[in-house]
């Protein structure tokens, strides 16, 4: 039995070769027609995943992400409904309430320009109140429903749902969490016809502590139309293991430029600056690496400066205070900015900079990785489990062994030579390119728009 349905699925990949081969040229007929031959072969690689190789359905998803960028390419505008859809976004992890910098990371962005490409009404909930949300003044369109409870409760979101589930036809969820199991099951009940899309933007670490095999997550797979993670390594990993029930899809965290501030990625209007961004001094960003490093080459970077842009953990000022002790001659050249959350501010920052640094020891997809790719970055980054897409497998950038210092030097002593000179007149049309294709979320709309409504 192994071997029949292995066989089978071989023949179908070795017969359909030829056109993966010259994707670029199928017309937008052929193309739909391989997506939906593709599309049914992973699910039933799925439902016989214990019985073939599970490299096969590696394969399969991944020529249908292949297939997926050809169709957006030829899609032809959608229909939209005479009725307008409405996309509800809930924050049922652990049942909480949105923060404020949501509204502009995939949580908020990915219903936000579904909509767009849907012409239909985004809402996300729940919230605290309108003040708390600066963001929506840059998002015109995205509604917020308020609560008045200082916390949010499994009651809370039942009630709504009981009260608004006519209204709910797409949902989206974030994480495989046993809130948002219950609350998709009890979906399921009310619009059995709704559209659910999952968004794992998962890492190993999680991949190996989740119980896939499990009823409940079993349960939760079937509920779903679509489950995506935003690197290629983990929608392989999560492939590749026998305990998925489920065909995993790549849909990145992309950028979307909501600001009237131009974004520039000017090889010319850039600096001999090392930029990173994030949540300053946590255990997961790991910034002491970097900081480190950088000092231990600092003398062979002349001219070269680090910039910290971010929130900086209370825990976290006793080691900068040590750091400029120890290295007083860097105190003009390692500046920590604090949070920036002018977008246009921020992206000023991204376009001075020259090579945008990662130090991370765990990530999903930084969500950040985007903006600095539109503008032109240049990326050092741990090996994490998103590294070779940050680098597009080098082409962009290099990576280091999580925890190596001196690897990391050495990485910062090669990148900023490559940045100097015509470098960034040679990288950034590279980058740019590599940017519109995968990580721009008016065409990862148009892709969920179409897993979701095909």
């Amino acid at each position: 039995m192994y071997n029949a349905y292995s066989q089978s699925i071989s023949e179908f990949l070795s017969e359909t070769a030829p056109l993966i081969e010259q994707l670029n040229t199928l017309p937008y007929d052929t193309a739909t027609e391989l997506y939906d031959l593709l599309d049914e072969a992973s699910n039933a690689a799925t439902a016989h995943i214990s019985m073939i190789d599970p490299g096969l359905r590696v394969e399969l998803c991944n020529r249908l992400d292949l297939v997926i960028e050809r169709i957006v390419d030829v899609l032809p505008p959608l229909k939209h409904s005479s009725s307008p859809v409405k996309i509800f976004i809930p924050a049922i992890q652990f049942y909480s309430k949105w923060e404020n910098v949501h509204l502009m990371k995939d949580c908020g962005l990915i219903g936000y320009m579904l909509a767009k490409e849907l012409d239909a009404i985004p809402v996300m909930y729940f919230a605290s109140k309108p003040e708390d949300y600066p963001y929506l003044s840059i998002l015109p369109q995205m509604e917020m429903l308020y609560t008045d409870s200082e916390y949010c409760t499994a009651d809370t979101y039942h009630e709504h749902l009981k009260a608004s589930y006519a209204d709910m036809d797409v949902l989206l969820i974030y994480g495989l969490y046993s809130h948002s199991v219950g609350y998709l099951d009890a979906y399921r009940k009310l619009r059995p016809d709704g559209k659910v899309y999952c968004g794992l933007d998962m890492n190993s670490w999680w991949m190996s502590t989740t119980p896939w095999d499990s009823l409940e997550a079993r349960k939760f797979a079937e509920q779903c139309d679509i489950i995506a993670t935003s690197c290629r390594q983990m929608r392989d990993a999560l492939n590749r293991s026998p305990q998925v029930h489920f065909p995993c899809r790549w849909l990145t965290n992309g950028f979307y430029n909501p600001t009237e501030v131009p974004v520039i990625a000017d090889p010319d209007k850039k600096e001999n600056i090392l930029l990173t961004v994030g949540r300053i001094g946590t255990f997961q960003k790991n910034n002491e690496e970097m900081l480190t490093a950088f000092a231990k080459v600092s003398s062979v970077l002349e001219g070269w400066s680090l910039r910290l842009v971010g929130s900086i953990e209370p825990g976290f000022q006793e080691y900068i205070g040590n750091y400029y002790a120890k290295y007083p001659h860097l105190k003009n050249r390692v500046i920590f900015t604090g949070p920036i959350t002018d977008k246009a501010e921020l992206y000023r920052e991204y376009a001075k900079a020259k090579i945008f640094i990662l130090s991370s020891r765990q990530e999903g997809f930084p969500n950040v990785y985007a903006e600095a790719l539109f503008h032109g970055c240049m990326f050092i980054t741990s090996e994490v489990d998103a590294a070779d897409d940050i680098t597009n497998y080098d082409e962009l950038g290099a990576k280091y062994p999580i925890g190596d210092v001196g690897a990391l030097a050495d990485v910062l002593v090669r990148t900023c030579r490559k940045a100097t000179g015509t470098g960034m007149h040679d990288h950034v049309p590279k980058a740019l390119k590599y940017a519109k294709q995968y990580y721009d979320w008016y065409r990862n709309a148009k892709k969920l728009a179409y897993m979701l409504f095909k």
